[in-house]
Order: C-alpha cells, then sequence, then structure tokens
C-alpha cells in the first residue's frame, strides 16, 4: 500500500497526526497517556496506538528485546508492522475524523535502526513511502544515563535497545531528525513531569486551534 493515496483526504479532513519519540526511559508512554486523556476531557476523538503492534511482526519484535535479531531481519520487522499499523490503525482512526496520538513511530525506526548503521536518511524517505507524516513529533530529549536510571528504577532491566553507548547514538539520530523533519519539537524531558506535560498540551492546542 502507498500511503500518497491518503494525502488528499488527509489534507480535506485536517485530521491530526501526533506522534511521541525519544529514547526509552525518556516518558513517552506517561506522557501520550496523558496528552490522550486531556483531549477527550475537552471531547476530543482520540486514538492512542503503540509500536511495535501486536501484528505477527510487532510480536516477533517485542519476543525478540532481549535477544535482537540481524539488523536487515529486524528492519524489515518494523517496516512490514508499521504497514499493517497504517492500515488497520492509524488510516481507519484518521479516517473516522479521530486525532491519533502515536507513543513511538517512524522515528524511533530512524533512530533505533540508524544507530545499527543503516542511513537515516533512507530510512526516512523508505517510512514515509509507507506512512503518513506527522502534523506534530514531540522528541523527549534526556541524557541516556538518566534514561536507563529511570529503567532500572521502575524494576526492569534493561534489554538489547536499552544500552548505555547504543542509546548514545540514537539520541543523536533524534536530534538530527528534529533538525530534518516539518513540525518535530524537542522536549527537554530531564525537566519536572508537570511541565513537560503542560508544554506538550500546550503546542498541541495552539495546533488543534490553529486547524
Amino acid at each position: 500500500m502507498r500511503i500518497e493515496k491518503f494525502f488528499n483526504w488527509i489534507l480535506e479532513l485536517k485530521v491530526v497526526l501526533i506522534a511521541i519519540e525519544g529514547i526509552d526511559g525518556s516518558g513517552k508512554t506517561t506522557v501520550a497517556e496523558f496528552l490522550r486523556d486531556e483531549l477527550e476531557k475537552l471531547g476530543y476523538s482520540v486514538a492512542l496506538l503503540k509500536e511495535p503492534t501486536d501484528s505477527e511482526w510487532g510480536r516477533k519484535l517485542k519476543k525478540s528485546y532481549s535477544s535482537r535479531l540481524r539488523p536487515e531481519e529486524e528492519l524489515e520487522l518494523f517496516l512490514k508492522d508499521r504497514e499493517y499499523d497504517v492500515r488497520e490503525n492509524i488510516l481507519p482512526a484518521l479516517k473516522s475524523g479521530k486525532i491519533v496520538i502515536m507513543d513511538r513511530y517512524y522515528l524511533s525506526t530512524i533512530a533505533y535502526q540508524g544507530a545499527l548503521g543503516f542511513d537515516p536518511a533512507k530510512l526516512k524517505e523508505k517510512n514515509e513511502e509507507i506512512a503518513p507524516k506527522p502534523d506534530l513529533t514531540f522528541i523527549l530529549d534526556i541524557p541516556p544515563e538518566k534514561a536507563v536510571s529511570r529503567v532500572k528504577k521502575r524494576g526492569d532491566r534493561p534489554n538489547d535497545f536499552e544500552k548505555l553507548e547504543y542509546l548514545k547514538k540514537v539520541r543523536e539520530i533524534f536530534l538530527w531528525c528534529a533538525k530534518t523533519i516539518e513540525n518535530a519539537i524537542v522536549i527537554d524531558a530531564s525537566k519536572e513531569l508537570n511541565e513537560i506535560k503542560k508544554e506538550i498540551l500546550t503546542r498541541t492546542l495552539e495546533k488543534l486551534r490553529a486547524e
């Protein structure tokens, strides 16, 4: 499926797709759930989606967290899972007029697979052939040392995606993405959580009111 087929009606409907991105431990899920809840309180219809999904490809990825696959195989699974998510979840939700919030989206593939040696620019191009571009992307930026500490404090053992030196490379690519994609906002995720929530909600409402 080619996403170009859907560009026209996406623009006509003025739907909004929001991506919450960042390294593990940056607070993506907490922020995404908060944003959904606040928008629903204001009367918006919202779909909160998370990648990887529970598709056959997403399940394989989740099983590989502690024993990673070959980079080429991993990338292929992420792309197939994203094609599934776009077809089965994202586009139907957008078409129904919902605001879609993504807890991880294709910038994560660019950053995490880019840190394995793939060209980030080519990964960006490949993903944008199959997935709609977000209207807003929040990149939660945090020093990897602090992110790993958070992962440990919540009782989790860091997996192969959460090793310190690897996350440093991932963070660098996320910051590169912030300079190369439209509507990307870098949020200092080392701040107080309430400050982060307030900033993201304010920025989102500014976007919605401008539509």
